[in-house]
């Protein structure tokens, strides 16, 4: 087994950055100890510096409500053209944040509100703690990062890879 340590070392991060490289519709699971759980699409609109995925959200929504209830979610993220796929389960928070809702704000959210100052418009910040990803070189699962305590993320892959990142 190859062994990798990204103490200190940002990489990890980087490559799920470099995999989520646009705004992209998502699948967003919540509820995740019922059965069924629920899950609907959003648009992801940015990964910000720290790795934290942030999303436009109805305040009437059930995904808003579901997330106030307990806030694990799990995000299904797949590119087609590029096959890259991407499973990502993390904690969301509601976010009121004028400066943030500015910065990404686009008019292709008028399809779902009515602008941004509408009163039912939130924000979610899902804080990532571990990500599977398949990349479009081997068509296979190469690595999976989980984020413990102190931060360090475990990487192991289907070659036999393991290592840490710690964030």
């Amino acid at each position: 087994m190859n062994n990798r340590n990204y103490r200190n070392n940002p990489e990890g991060l980087r490559h799920i950055r470099t995999l989520i490289d646009e705004q992209k519709t998502v699948m967003m699971a919540s509820k995740l100890d019922t059965i069924p759980f629920s899950i609907c699409p959003m648009t992801l609109q940015q990964m910000d510096e720290k790795g934290d995925l942030w999303f436009f959200v109805a305040k009437d929504s059930g995904l808003f409500h579901d997330i106030q209830k307990d806030n694990r979610v799990q995000i299904i993220y797949s590119d087609e053209q590029q096959h890259t796929y991407i499973s990502i389960f993390g904690n969301a928070t509601h976010i009121i944040a004028n400066q943030k809702r500015d910065e990404l704000w686009n008019p292709n959210l008028l399809n779902w509100f009515e602008g941004k100052n509408d009163p039912n418009l939130a924000l979610i910040s899902v804080n990532m703690e571990s990500a599977f990803y398949w990349d479009n070189k081997n068509a296979k699962l190469v690595s999976l990062f989980k984020i413990g305590k102190g931060g360090s993320v475990k990487e192991e892959s289907g070659e036999g890879v393991k290592g840490f990142v710690n964030l």
